[in-house]
């Protein structure tokens, strides 16, 4: 601003300006600066005689500015928000249709078929696709009570031992395959910390079925560790398709599935990111294409006596 004050100065010695209206920073001395709209005009112009003669009138229009910034924010939100509510619609609408119509499809052929294995088969993919429908609308609930701050959170005291090792049992009976394993890999001798027991089960189961479903085989490992005094740092590895850099940069998003031919859909990985920052903490993935993913998220940690 000072720059172009100066500038304005030199083109009125050389005659090439007679006027200035500009909105000029002014700073202040504690480091903050007020917005001034500076009106300045060439009176009298003769420098042979000695004389240039200007009048300058200056607004204070600060609060005009903040008001202006405050619009131009609100505005972008409506749009943001309407952009993201479009996008909302045509994602449900798609993601509803699509176990619907099989659901509807498969129903009515079931009450044509004779063959036993054939309707058994059917029977598998409406139960398959109900499962996805309701998980979907669980999904959206929860994303919706998060968002609006209606989720429920109870911190407890829980045993990260024990509680992993709940999850490593039940993660086993939906692998259904012997060319995977999974396995308990890391932890500290005890770990009792604050945190809500039931919403990180619900993070990490989710985390290691999306495991299960892009390992066909190799390892998946779950663990935990300190990552410093405060912080515990736990992870979900596996040896499966895993992702691109780009990739990994959206994965978080709502309705993001980079495999349509998985069951699932696309907010999972949405609803443990706003968790996991509900609870205090930060999630991420490294990932390579080909050499599998490892999906951490950190708690803040305060020990606790023994449960």
């Amino acid at each position: 601003d000072r720059r172009m004050m100066l500038r304005f100065f030199d083109q009125v010695l050389i005659r090439e300006a007679s006027h200035l209206r500009r909105d000029v920073r002014i700073l202040r001395e504690d480091g903050t600066y007020t917005w001034t709209r500076v009106n300045v005009m060439v009176r009298d112009f003769r420098p042979e005689d000695g004389i240039i003669d200007m009048v300058c009138v200056n607004y204070d229009i600060t609060e005009l500015k903040e008001t202006e910034r405050k619009l131009i924010a609100a505005r972008d939100k409506a749009e943001e928000l309407d952009r993201l509510k479009s996008a909302f619609l045509a994602n449900m609408s798609h993601e509803i249709r699509t176990p619907l119509n099989a659901i509807v499809g498969f129903s009515n052929l079931l009450s044509m078929v004779e063959d036993k294995e054939e309707m058994l088969e059917y029977a598998g993919i409406i139960e398959i696709n109900t499962e996805l429908l309701l998980q979907l609308i669980n999904d959206i609930l929860d994303m919706s009570k998060i968002e609006s701050g209606m989720y429920d959170f109870h911190v407890t005291q829980v045993d990260a031992n024990q509680l992993m090792s709940e999850v490593e049992q039940v993660a086993r009976l939906r692998i259904r395959t012997d060319e995977v394993s999974l396995s308990f890999a890391e932890r500290l001798p005890q770990c009792v910390f604050h945190t809500d027991k039931n919403r990180l089960i619900q993070v990490l189961t989710n985390l290691v079925v999306n495991a299960i479903k892009f390992t066909s085989q190799g390892e998946i490992q779950i663990g935990y560790r300190l990552q410093d005094a405060h912080t515990l740092y736990f992870y979900v590895s596996d040896t499966g398709c895993g992702m691109s850099a780009e990739q990994c940069e959206h994965v978080f998003e709502r309705f993001v599935k980079y495999n349509t031919f998985i069951q699932g859909t696309g907010l999972g990985l949405s609803i443990c990111k706003m968790i996991i920052e509900k609870l205090g903490g930060e999630i991420g993935v490294q990932s390579e294409s080909g050499k599998g993913s490892v999906f951490w998220f950190t708690l803040p940690y305060r020990a606790s006596a023994s449960l």
